[in-house]
């Protein structure tokens, strides 16, 4: 009698995928859609590496043996269970205790973990998933985050009148988790931009900017007129000093077209204006009582 191959029990998680109603169909049909989901499941793992999964095949589906994280393997099922253009799978998740005799492709696998995972599917209905009381519970250890997903499915009885429960992932839930993890999110920057606008106030308040410095070098004078505030008249005023930033800086002088500038400056930074105003100003006509007495004698 061959001697049995040595298993060493390792626990795993297992994702039982089964197709919906697969007894009912023709011989064909069964082998048609076997071969699709087959498909489906190598082009899912192709990029995992082999000693992380074992792919078992069943009477009415496939049972993925996966090494690693739960929420990865909850990720792949449900990845799986509705792919576009196939038909939804009934799909069951388990973390549980398995025999394994080599991680290739001769290996042999059995054990508590696939067949609680089988009976999960068995139970699930077509484009739902079923999750172990034992999966959630590794799921909260490792992922407390995403165990919030799942909601309570109910109690189901099997043919043997024993009591199963399990859970599902629950979209909704998920949703109210991304909208709390965006909120979070939000607050954050909001906090991070507050206490950034905070701590710049209080720098300024303690550590003010050293002020820029306008010195005006204009003749033969004029009023000083700075982003609309009169500032003095130079030449009495020589200089002035200005927040750094940009300012609008303009020269009157009676009769001249006025001297407007635009500078930007920086802290400490000290500049000169320097204009002359040239020519002649324009001779200033009569007005009033003597313009009236100058027209009357033809003046």
């Amino acid at each position: 009698m061959p001697r049995m191959p040595t298993a060493a029990p390792v626990f795993a998680n297992v994702a039982f995928l089964r197709i919906p109603r697969f007894d009912d169909r023709a011989v064909v049909d069964q082998a048609s859609l076997k071969e699709r989901l087959e498909r489906r499941v190598r082009e899912a793992i192709a990029g995992m590496p082999a000693a992380e999964r074992i792919v078992l095949d069943a009477a009415d589906g496939v049972a993925l043996v996966l090494f690693g994280e739960p929420a990865r393997a909850l990720d792949l099922a449900q990845a799986l269970r509705e792919a576009p253009g196939e038909e939804s799978l009934k799909v069951g998740v388990n973390h549980g205790p398995i025999a394994v005799t080599a991680r290739d492709a001769g290996a042999m696998v059995f054990g508590d973990g696939i067949t609680a995972a089988a009976a999960a599917a068995g139970f699930a209905a077509a484009g739902t998933t079923l999750v172990t009381v034992p999966f959630a519970r590794m799921l909260e250890a490792t992922r407390p985050d995403r165990a919030a997903e799942l909601a309570p499915a109910g109690e189901f009885t099997d043919a043997r009148v024993r009591l199963h429960a399990f859970y599902t992932p629950d979209p909704q839930r998920l949703v109210a988790r991304r909208n709390r993890l965006a909120a979070y999110a939000l607050v954050g920057i909001l906090a991070i931009v507050s206490l950034g606008m905070a701590g710049r106030s209080v720098n300024r308040y303690f550590f003010p900017p050293r002020p820029a410095v306008i010195e005006f070098d204009v003749k033969p004078g004029g009023d000083v007129v700075i982003d609309g505030l009169s500032y003095g008249r130079v030449p009495k005023m020589r200089e002035v000093e200005l927040a750094p930033g940009r300012h609008h800086v303009k020269v009157l002088s009676k009769g001249y077209p006025p001297l407007e500038i635009k500078v930007n400056l920086e802290p400490g930074e000290r500049m000169t204006v320097s204009h002359a105003f040239t020519g002649s100003p324009p001779a200033q006509k009569p007005s009033g009582f003597w313009r009236d007495l100058r027209r009357s004698l033809n003046l």
